[in-house]
């Protein structure tokens, strides 16, 4: 077979599989989205989060995950759009022509090596970017309270920052809450809880929100018993968080440069991680190419099914692998890597054979030609 018609094949191919890549990259970010605004709605609606960052939340944590669901789509897409030409007998065709599974190996990695550059990207430059800002987001709407979506004689808890607040009767049209129980963490164990007449909101200059209580006893609880506190007051200003309040150091939101050298547990995770997932991606399109293999005129959803349940035992292993870190049950060797480790002497043991296939007839051309 000529070059020409080897890279029409491998055009072919690819396009086989960039087919449903597409169709699969959409689904997935339907489903992680509606999961994901699922959760953060339910916070909207109860008045603990504003529209606006909601949005805002929802479009980072997707950004997030397609470090994630890229690789995935790919590894699906190769099972389909292979599973496709096996089951209409064109693989069997493309062999025969001398198109075989070491060229069918080659242009699916060249393929994964494009989506991996991609997913490197999204794993050590962005997902630091998003997890800063939806840190920084996160802040800024446990500070705010939609006083138009709270409703009367409900609690309303925030559980990212503990906020808990409960009024008996809520004016929207004044923005005035009456008889309000607020409570949220204090230094240390503390609690700090607050019972007042009213309670109104007020903004600052700095992008700081403020709950203004009129008329009630503030106190400060001390699980031990010892450093109780107790005040009555006839206006209490509470300054919560700031816009642009410094987050302090987290590992997720962290650059690479800050986590190349650390000691500790959590940044060696991280930092493993985001270089494992491009490597993930190019392991799966390798491993997708024999589990698309189908039998002709058989039915190719069955090998589509054990692509996910392969793809959900081996995701499952890498999350435990990075927790075992993250928690320091084992360190940086093997660290998060044995899961990726499996993956590829399972696909050396699948591919040597037609590896030294391929070795033994370029060494037979070449004697051949010599003689």
């Amino acid at each position: 077979m000529n070059i020409l018609s080897l890279l029409c094949l491998d055009r072919y191919l690819i396009q086989e599989v960039l087919r449903p890549f597409a169709a699969t990259c959409g689904l997935f970010i339907l489903l992680f989205g509606g999961y994901t605004s699922a959760d953060l709605l339910s916070d909207a609606v109860a008045g603990l989060l504003p529209m606006d960052i909601v949005w805002k939340l929802i479009g980072l944590k997707i950004t997030i995950a397609l470090e994630v669901l890229l690789p995935i789509a790919l590894y699906l897409s190769v099972v389909m759009g292979l599973g496709r030409l096996y089951s209409d007998s064109e693989m069997t065709a493309m062999a025969a022509c001398g198109y075989g599974t070491g060229r069918v190996a080659w242009t699916v990695f060249r393929l994964s090596l494009v989506v991996a550059v991609i997913v490197a990207c999204f794993a050590i430059v962005i997902r630091p970017w998003a997890y800063e800002q939806s840190y920084v987001l996160k802040n800024l709407g446990q500070a705010r309270f939609d006083i138009d979506k709270l409703e009367a004689e409900r609690f309303h808890v925030n559980e990212d920052s503990g906020y808990v607040i409960f009024a008996e009767a809520v004016d929207h049209e004044r923005e005035r809450l009456s008889r309000v129980f607020f409570s949220r963490p204090g230094e240390g164990e503390k609690l700090q809880t607050i019972y007042a007449q009213s309670m109104h909101q007020s903004d600052r200059d700095d992008g700081a929100l403020t709950l203004v209580f009129q008329d009630g006893y503030a106190y400060e609880l001390d699980p031990s018993g010892k450093g109780d506190l107790v005040m009555r007051f006839q206006t209490l200003t509470l300054f919560l968080a700031a816009a642009r309040e410094p987050l302090g150091y987290k590992s997720k939101a962290a650059t690479i440069k800050q986590l190349w050298g650390s000691s500790n547990p959590k940044d060696i995770a991280e930092i493993q991680w985001r270089l494992l997932r491009p490597v993930s991606a190019i392991l799966l399109a390798f491993l997708a190419v024999p589990l698309s293999r189908t039998a002709p005129r058989r039915g190719r959803h069955g090998r589509t099914v054990l692509a996910i349940i392969v793809f959900a035992v081996y995701y499952n292993l890498s999350g435990m692998a990075k927790t075992w870190v993250k928690e320091g049950v084992v360190g940086p060797m093997p660290g998060a890597w044995w899961p990726e480790a499996v993956m590829l002497l399972l696909l050396l043991g699948w591919y040597f054979p037609s590896i030294m296939i391929w070795w033994r007839a370029r060494r037979f051309a070449a004697e051949w030609g010599n003689a």
